[in-house]
């Protein structure tokens, strides 16, 4: 029970954030109205369960301590009909939200997948020119074994013919 409550709330808080804002409007069409602060009264939008969509005009310091306790609808009340396609609308907009939430989640495994694949082939190509570097290598170091072995040789054979002399 206490998670479908989390979850409606989390719901509600995603409705409000995606759909709603702001929920709250200053600058609005005459005529104004005014709390009990003399202020312009704020115009706001109901999201609760039986008056979805409604609008409303409160003290703009409506959230600190519910302001002067000034309150007066805007709209009249909506039908019945109106309130049960307005929540559905709602919940469809929530599917739609999760089923984004679900494809943003595949498409970045997929490609995060195609990232791994492109690493894969330079590895495997990286591999394949370090096996030739390495096979040149070799022959270089075959080469160079024998030209310090002619080169010794040449040595001696000079040194030899020095010393007879």
């Amino acid at each position: 029970m206490a998670s479908s409550s989390s979850s409606l709330t989390a719901k509600c808080r995603r409705r409000v954030v995606l759909l709603r804002q702001p929920s709250r409007e200053d600058d609005y069409e005459p005529p104004r109205r005014y709390c009990y602060h003399r202020m312009v009264a704020s115009r706001w939008t109901s999201w609760t369960e039986g008056n979805p969509g409604r609008r409303f005009y409160g003290c703009p310091y409506y959230y600190q301590d519910g302001g002067c306790d000034f309150f007066a609808w805007h709209d009249d009340e909506f039908g019945e009909r109106a309130n049960t396609v307005i929540k559905e609308l709602l919940d469809d907009i929530d599917k739609l939200y999760d089923e984004n939430s679900i494809l943003r989640k595949a498409d970045h495994g997929q490609r995060v997948s195609e990232e791994l694949d492109a690493i894969h082939s330079d590895l495997r190509r990286l591999k394949r020119t370090h096996e030739l570097y390495d096979v040149e290598l070799r022959k270089g170091e075959k080469k160079f074994k024998v030209a310090m072995s002619f080169l010794f040789v040449t040595c001696v054979w000079l040194y030899v013919l020095y010393m007879k002399k």
